[in-house]
């Protein structure tokens, strides 16, 4: 199992919209087959530390690639990724955990 993070830095006061948005893209995951998504608000953390994380499992690689593709290559996508951009202060980031329960 894996679980796949992308972390969000906010521009100042704009986090709410970013969590809404972040809703729409777990909508469209859920759509592309993926499952587990949810969102997540930094409460406490370290300076510098994402303001949101969008956070999704899956059981392999080659289904989270896929997972990935199908979405990213959809007009929906697309135009959520240009709303999303203008709220915040840097490109998101990927982090992708191996899970070792």
């Amino acid at each position: 199992m894996y679980v796949s993070r992308l972390l969000f830095h906010t521009i100042p006061g704009r986090t709410g919209e970013v969590e809404t948005e972040l809703k729409k893209l777990r909508e469209m995951v859920n759509k592309a087959g993926g499952n587990g998504a949810r969102v997540l608000h930094t409460h406490f953390a370290s300076l510098g530390a994402a303001d949101a994380i969008f956070e999704q499992e899956a059981p392999d690689l080659q289904t989270l690639e896929k997972q990935i593709h199908q979405l990213t290559s959809s007009a929906e996508f697309q135009n959520w990724s240009k709303r999303m951009s203008s709220l915040l202060t840097q490109s998101p980031k990927r982090e992708l955990y191996i899970v070792n329960d």
